[in-house]
């Protein structure tokens, strides 16, 4: 009683020193906000700026910011990836729970005859109290950079903690959380992002559609429309000022609209890779996601030239470049998706790359942490970390045990180095498992070599529109007389 007294008071004591050195902190910055605005009110405080810029320099280089780390690690976040990474999450889920299942019902000699769930409970508040023990071998680097064993050596095992407290409940095809907030969130996504996946898919069609039989529609006659082309077409006298304007502003808002889609094009071919090397294919939304879009930004490459050339007024120009705009950013978590998920870039790029750290030391059989000797539910659990993976209880070799995600046969004894000396993704490969006996899916997949190949040409189709599609606005207002579309 004396020792847990002592060691409330120091955690009181700890908590009291932290609160007061923040409130110290508050109190300084507020201090120096006054001062820098009486010097604002009586001469110019040229000197104290500079030094409060010294003084957030230093502070900047002082701090890291793993949301950067995150940010170059993962793509960024749109309803599929978010929906892939909970789909993929749930059935590591799935397979752990079911081994623990197992488990408490081949040892129910030492946990006692009682409902199974009793003792799967039993088994994980013991599982939250096991200390994990390290064999790492520490280097003169680790020295150096001040590499502190007591980040690991934990109370609990955070890994399987992740995967084994909330339960779910597997039903063809799909694996769903039983808690009512995990429920609530998987329904609200998965609703969100079928949505989403129907007016990508369909929207744009409709869109070309509508517009196809449509009188200016120049690309059923392309002969036609490039007679129409010429310099005497374009600038002339007898324009009326009104057609001036909006041929000015469908140039620039048609530049503008090819450049955005160009960006994301780019954008997203880059994120295929990162998402690839983090997550894969491992579940339908991963791999529908990409194409979706995909899907949505060809179509609306085929719309950009029919929507801009039926307009016929500057007005018209801008609200139609913004509706196609809102379009291919609909599954985006900057976008409508997040805002109505409460999901934002940041908080996905942090849960994947969380979860892919997890995996990593996260045992395929549970029976590799499982202490042989276990006369109770309280040394059940074995942990021990070493430089690579966990330590597994069954081997006599003090071996690795296989983790869920693990490093491939292909991937370099020597990974490429950036230039900040620290390893390159790029030439890492991995290998993900769901199970003991189950598919190994590869890391990055053939799937996205065939996804980045098709986003490529897409990027090349978007940088020779970003210069036709201005330059052929004008035939939208000929000077000439309509040259008539051959049916």
């Amino acid at each position: 009683t004396i020792y847990y007294s002592q060691k409330s008071l120091k955690a009181s004591f700890a908590s009291l020193e932290a609160n007061l050195h923040h409130r110290m902190r508050l109190a300084r910055s507020i201090q120096k906000a006054s001062a820098l605005e009486t010097h604002y009110q009586t001469k110019h405080p040229l000197h104290l700026m500079y030094k409060d810029v010294l003084d957030e320099v230093a502070e900047a280089r002082s701090h890291f910011d793993l949301a950067n780390v995150w940010s170059n690690l993962a793509p960024s976040g749109n309803i599929y990836r978010l929906n892939g990474l909970e789909q993929m999450r749930l059935a590591h889920c799935a397979d752990l729970q079911a081994q623990l299942r197992d488990l408490a019902e081949e040892r129910a000699d030492i946990l006692g005859d009682r409902p199974l769930d009793d003792r799967c409970d039993d088994l994980v508040k013991a599982l939250q109290k096991t200390k994990v023990g390290l064999a790492l071998g520490k280097s003169e680097k680790d020295e150096e950079i001040g590499w502190d064993d007591d980040v690991l050596q934990t109370e609990g095992f955070p890994v399987l903690e992740e995967f084994l407290v909330g339960k779910v409940s597997v039903g063809w095809p799909v694996v769903v959380p039983l808690t009512p907030v995990g429920w609530s969130a998987w329904w609200n996504s998965q609703l969100i992002g079928c949505i989403v996946a129907f007016v990508q898919t369909i929207g744009p069609v409709l869109v070309v559609l509508s517009l196809w039989q449509g009188p200016t529609n120049y690309l059923r006659d392309p002969l036609s429309t490039w007679e129409r082309l010429t310099l005497s077409n374009t600038f002339c006298e007898s324009r009326a000022l009104s057609d001036w304007c909006t041929v000015l502003m469908g140039v620039m808002f048609s530049f503008f609209v090819v450049v955005q889609l160009l960006n994301y094009a780019a954008s997203e071919l880059d994120d295929v890779y990162k998402f690839g090397r983090l997550a894969g294919c491992t579940s339908f939304w991963s791999v529908a996601g990409a194409y979706i879009n995909m899907w949505c930004v060809l179509w609306n490459i085929v719309a950009l030239p029919l929507s801009f050339w039926r307009m016929e007024h500057a007005v018209d120009v801008i609200l139609g470049s913004w509706g196609l705009l809102f379009m291919f950013n609909l599954d985006d978590l900057t976008g409508v998706a997040g805002e109505i998920l409460g999901s934002t870039d940041d908080q996905f790029q942090r849960c994947l790359c969380w979860n892919y750290a997890l995996l990593s030391q996260c045992p395929v059989e549970l029976k590799d942490v499982v202490n042989p000797q276990a006369s109770s539910a309280d040394d059940f659990w074995i942990f021990t970390l070493t430089d690579k993976a966990i330590r597994s209880t069954r081997s006599e070799e003090k071996a690795n045990a296989l983790t869920r995600v693990a490093a491939s046969e292909q991937t370099p004894l020597l990974a490429k180095s950036g230039g900040d000396r620290l390893p390159s993704m790029d030439s890492m490969r991995g290998a993900m498992r769901f199970s003991p006996t189950g598919y190994v899916y590869n890391l990055p997949s053939a799937n996205t070599v065939t996804a980045a190949a098709l986003w490529r040409m897409i990027v090349y189709v978007l940088r020779l529109m970003q210069v036709l599609l201005p330059l052929f606005f004008v035939v939208n207002k000929p000077c000439l007389p309509d040259i008539p579309l051959k049916k």
